[in-house]
């Protein structure tokens, strides 16, 4: 299960453990969500056009002729970034080295145990089927059923109703239409004069795609949302929480290029918006395997290796 809460917190109530209930509880007046907690059927990516472009991408670079003389190439950071670029170097023949300031992988998605060994990590970690590159590369390192997927729904704490929370249920047709009558279905959480503002507001993106999603990079979600006339209450109850999925900061300082490029995913994908949660650490359920990946082709990590001066020749 997966939760978003808006305004000054994002959060995710969610369990790794197999098929499991838990009972609803009261507390006063107060319902508390009942949880069903168990793994859904992996979405059928490979047909889709963006999966393919993704396939594509990386066979070519598998496929390419074996250079003579292999380059050494130095990578700041092991973070995602860093991580899946040494293992698509190292697949391309060459040799990467990775330096890592810190002496723990994941950069974003860094994550540490506590003295009772549990994990703490950064923030919500969510893969959507909107991320095509990511899931072709869980396939290559033969780690895709470390992803669990869940139910095709976003979960909204609602801020003026502690304890209580309202679902946005996607049902199993073609996009945009799933996430349309989602919205439509869903009158606890947005007014209908709400909703046809933030629809309005919204078409631009839909009309003109990418090249608009471009343009607004040098907006913050809150400037664009004043732009386009969308009201407050919709970056209340929506956008905190969308930017802090994202990237774990507010409106205020977040580009609408990220949220727009997001949400045209989700509006042009039947499978987008669904997501997944690791079934573990990212350091080690993720990261590990792609150091393993190119280390094992003769590529080089180092730990607590912070870079200090950039030589230019």
């Amino acid at each position: 299960m997966q939760v978003m809460q808006g305004r000054a917190h994002t959060q995710a109530a969610y369990s790794r453990q197999p098929a499991q209930q838990r009972t609803q509880r009261r507390v006063g007046r107060t319902t508390r969500l009942q949880v069903y907690a168990r793994d859904f059927p992996a979405p059928q990516f490979d047909g889709t056009e963006t999966y393919q472009e993704a396939v594509a991408l990386s066979t070519k670079l598998q496929n390419a002729p074996r250079p003579v003389k292999p380059q050494r190439v130095v990578i700041a950071g092991a973070g995602l970034a860093g991580l899946s670029a040494a293992k698509y170097l190292s697949d391309a023949g060459h040799i990467p080295v990775v330096l890592e300031a810190r002496d723990v992988l994941g950069g974003k998605v860094a994550a540490w145990k506590d003295e009772d060994g549990d994990w703490y990590e950064t923030g919500l970690h969510i893969f959507f089927g909107a991320y095509p590159n990511m899931q072709r590369l869980f396939k290559e390192l033969n780690i895709s059923d470390r992803l669990q997927w869940k139910s095709h729904s976003m979960i909204f704490a609602m801020q003026d109703k502690p304890g209580e929370f309202s679902r946005f249920e996607f049902p199993d047709i073609p996009a945009p239409w799933n996430g349309v009558i989602a919205i439509l279905r869903n009158n606890e959480m947005l007014s209908w004069p709400e909703k046809i503002q933030f629809a309005i507001g919204l078409l631009p993106a839909i009309i003109f795609g990418q090249k608009y999603v471009e343009e607004q990079d040098e907006l913050t979600v809150t400037q664009w949302m004043q732009k386009q006339g969308v009201p407050s209450r919709v970056n209340d109850e929506v956008f905190i929480a969308m930017a802090k999925a994202l990237n774990f900061i507010n409106p205020d300082d977040l580009s609408m290029s990220v949220v727009l490029t997001a949400l045209n995913r989700f509006l042009q994908e039947r499978h987008g918006s669904k997501m997944a949660f690791l079934d573990g650490a990212p350091p080690e359920r993720l990261c590990q395997p792609m150091v393993d990946h190119f280390t094992s082709r003769g590529g080089e990590l180092r730990m607590n290796a912070r870079i200090k001066q950039i030589v230019l020749n």
